[in-house]
């Protein structure tokens, strides 16, 4: 998948070229033949009426393949040979086997593993390198020992969960590649102690990108697109956990004809290259291995309405071919347009023409795709593809192009389910959650399901807490997944009020939903419970506040007080009490486990937006992945904590979108507030030692550089502040705290006031007013922080509990708030 945005006037010219899933018309159908492999190793069109789509009910049910992009391996290519960003876990992310095991728990049978060319193959077969340059890359040819293994990992985790997985090479027909001097040298060619890394140059001029080509010159030839897929086959077939070769991810803008560069937006690009590179890869592995499916996409990003126009020499004469093609809902079929009614608004819609996306949008785009291999006798796959998340609208759709995809035999893949942070919580990705102390499967994972028949569902509740002077609150109930027939759930009040329905009915099909309204009785605790003879699991107990004085209200019940008070602000918390295992099939953390999940058991998460903390890393094979290592459960004095004194523990993180004007202006899944906001953080911490220093608590972005934090600096606490253009503040405390003595830590930000304080007595003072930034916070962590795209340092101590929301709680709201943390670690 690449990302990239068009306006209307770009997609209505005559060769539309978009990205993830684009493509157009325009291309030739008749060419000269493909010009002869060189020397290598030994071994859019017209819109044309369509049968009425399905609808989304009564879809057929038997072997029908579902899977996903396991997304992460291939992500690190803008620190790739210039400045070593390939760190694992960070720059990229292997998947784990955990994230294996829970596809194949949920029936996905197969999965699209992209994977980085330079990566795995560090120096094309020919490259003329000198003894410095083979000591920092390793043999021309040869594989890269890490990257490798990690392949092999992937393939094994697939074997031992009993699916399939398809090795993809995302390169869109390029490899990024080192300039050689004459004498086999790399001008700043630096090998890194860390094996992990790989080597790069310190000179940015010594990078240069091949693209594929067939007239003289080409610097990236089918002699070198022949190697790399030789060995592939060589390494990995007859693997049990092998499904599929890739051949490449979206060729686009290919050279013009008699030309060996990029052709400017694909005009009179040579649609011929691309089929002979194909052709000639399908021809090494056949050599090799005559069984295992090869997927061959096409030209102009793998549109599936240019499968049969702009691949001048397909079909290609080989066994167990799969055509595999890119399709999404919005107008330019890129993935990037998540709002239903701005795509709807701009009367266009990629391969199709001057006609707004609609319900059958997906199904009349792969029914091109669909119709040539029919009439080739050939087999189609849907590699890329997914659903928006915030409107009921794009479920229909997606669940029309499932239905379709199933009659019709088309496997489909949805983009994006790989474990690495920068896919979490997009606005279009297959990345689970972890919501109410269980898995939060994707909502596009519904309908897939529902087109497999696979019925296998979890139910969640969300909605408000806090309904004070007679007023009400309305809860959803919601069934993630796929249900095969209807479930009726009944509600029931501990305190009296009234419920508008005592009886929910959950329909069959994708992610089901019904809600109901409760008004609580005045100044009340009231506590809602679910029973079922059909549900598969039921959601929490759920408490309904209406007191006029949360804060006194403490007085009877501390607990209760302080969840009024969350219930007020829509704050979240996350106790170490609920903390788990991991936010895949996770179980409650023992003392000695890693954490990996903390569900929000506060009033800040829903269905739509869980402010779920877990921890991705990868820590298989020990070495292999680096130092990182997730935090580890504790007890003490009978109070559940993780530890992060590891010296490289990377802590937990609830990372989201923000919102993009023309694309996803408003998405649901947000973080509450940003740094201009009124806001506050208060945690339950203590520190092992006199000399720690880093960060509890960080609200900021992933790619910028201001945040919110509370942090240490040698065991005092500190509120943190930086903003858009660089102002900070920080406040200090006058003390280190007592090594492995719990304390409380509170700050609390507005328009020119902020204030830290510990255990209640305040520390500090400030009087700034933060700017706006127009891309805010899209991640709030604990144990650690992440800035301007890389880590920054943990405390080094255990954390109990932490609390955070928008708004100016007052003093006697905090200070109940503080005292409901310091009971949780014990005080």
């Amino acid at each position: 998948m690449q990302r990239r945005d068009f306006n209307k006037t770009a997609a209505a010219a005559a060769v539309v070229l978009t990205g993830c899933g684009g493509g157009g018309g325009g291309g030739p159908t008749d060419a000269a033949a493909p010009a002869a492999p060189d020397s290598g190793p030994a071994s859019p069109p017209a819109t044309q009426p369509v049968a009425a789509p399905p609808t989304s009910q009564g879809a057929p049910v038997g072997a029908f393949v579902i899977g996903t992009n396991i997304a992460s391996m291939e992500v690190a290519g803008p620190g790739l040979r210039f400045g070593g960003s390939t760190v694992p876990n960070i720059n990229f992310t292997v998947p784990r086997r955990e994230d294996i095991a829970w596809l194949a728990a949920n029936g996905y049978t197969k999965t699209r593993l992209p994977i980085r060319w330079e990566m795995l193959q560090p120096m094309l077969y020919d490259t003329n390198a000198n003894a410095a340059t083979r000591a920092a890359l390793g043999e021309p040819g040869a594989f890269h020992p890490g990257y490798e293994s990690y392949i092999t990992g992937v393939l094994d985790a697939h074997a031992a969960a009993g699916i399939k997985c398809m090795i993809d090479l995302h390169n869109y027909c390029r490899y990024l590649d080192f300039v050689y001097q004459p004498d086999g040298s790399v001008r700043g060619l630096v090998k890194p102690p860390n094996p992990l890394i790989h080597s790069f140059t310190t000179d940015a001029t010594q990078v240069q990108t091949r693209i594929m080509a067939l007239a003289p010159g080409a610097t990236l030839r089918i002699g070198h697109f022949m190697d790399i897929w030789a060995r592939i086959a060589r390494r990995w077939a007859g693997h049990p956990g092998l499904g599929g070769y890739g051949l490449m991810n979206e060729p686009f803008y290919m050279p013009k004809p008699g030309e060996t560069v990029e052709a400017f937006e694909g005009w009179d690009q040579d649609l011929t290259i691309w089929p002979a590179f194909a052709k000639a890869a399908v021809e090494a592995i056949r050599g090799i291995d005559q069984a295992t499916p090869i997927y061959v996409t096409g030209n102009n990003w793998g549109g599936a309405w240019t499968l049969g126009t702009d691949n001048p020499g397909f079909p290609i004469a080989a066994p167990n071919i799969i055509y595999d093609v890119h399709g999404y809902l919005d107008a330019f079929s890129n993935g990037n347009g998540l709002d239903w009614d701005l795509e709807a608004a701009r009367n266009f819609t990629s391969g199709i023409g001057a006609v707004p996306v609609n319900y059958n949008t997906g199904v009349d785009r792969l029914k091109f795709a669909v119709d040539f291999v029919q009439k080739h006798g050939a087999r189609l796959a849907l590699t890329e593809t997914g659903m928006p998340l915030d409107d009921p609208r794009w479920q229909e759709a997606y669940q029309r192009l499932m239905n379709y995809a199933r009659q019709t035999g088309t496997e489909v893949y949805s983009w994006a389910g790989g474990s690495h942070w920068y896919y979490r919580n997009r606005g279009i990705n297959h990345v689970p959650g972890w919501h109410q102390n269980k898995t939060l499967e994707p909502p596009m994972s519904g309908p897939m399901k529902a087109a497999a028949g696979v019925a296998k569902a979890t139910i969640f509740d969300d909605g408000a807490g806090w309904a004070p002077g007679g007023g009400s609150v309305t809860i959803t109930v919601h069934a993630r997944g796929y249900l095969a027939s209807p479930v009726t759930i009944n509600v029931a009040s501990s305190n009296g009020g009234s419920l508008s329905k005592a009886t929910l009915t959950l329909a069959a099909g994708a992610n089901s939903e019904d809600s109901y309204t409760f008004t609580p009785a005045p100044n009340r605790v009231a506590t809602l419970t679910y029973s079922s003879a059909s549900a598969p699991n039921l959601p929490p107990p759920r408490k309904v506040f209406s007191l006029a004085d949360p804060a006194a209200y403490a007085a009877t019940s501390l607990p209760d007080a302080a969840l009024a008070i969350l219930a007020k602000y829509a704050a979240c918390k996350w106790e170490l009490a609920d903390g788990h295992t991991d936010y895949l099939q996770g179980v409650p953390a023992s003392a000695g486990q890693a954490v990996r999940a903390i569900s929000d058991s506060g009033y800040g998460s829903s269905v739509g937006n869980a402010m779920e903390m877990i921890n991705w890393t990868n820590t298989e094979g020990g070495a292999a992945m680096g130092t990182m290592t997730p935090p580890v459960m504790r007890v003490t004095n009978g109070r559940k904590n993780s530890d992060h004194s590891h010296w490289d523990c990377h802590g937990f993180w609830c990372r989201k979108p923000w919102a993009v004007p023309g694309l996803q202006p408003n998405p649901r899944n947000r973080i509450p507030y940003h740094i201009d906001d009124p806001h506050f953080v208060i945690a339950a911490v203590s520190v092992p030692g006199a000399g720690n220093t880093g960060i509890v608590f960080q609200a900021s972005s992933a790619d910028g550089a201001f945040s919110t934090e509370i942090a240490f600096d040698a065991s005092r606490p500190q509120g943190k502040w930086l903003d858009s253009m660089g102002n900070p503040v920080t406040l200090t405390g006058g003390a280190a705290l007592a090594p492995n003595v719990p304390a409380v830590v509170t700050i609390t930000s507005a328009p020119g006031a902020q204030q830290l304080r510990v255990n209640g007595a305040v520390q500090g003072t400030g009087a700034a007013s933060f700017a706006h930034s127009e891309f805010g916070n899209d991640q709030l962590l604990l144990g650690w922080g992440f800035t301007s795209s890389y880590p920054r340092q943990g405390f080094g101590g255990n954390i109990y509990s932490c609390i955070t929301g928008k708004g100016a709680p007052s003093a006697a709201e905090l200070a109940v708030l503080e005292r409901y943390l310091a009971s949780t670690a014990g005080l």
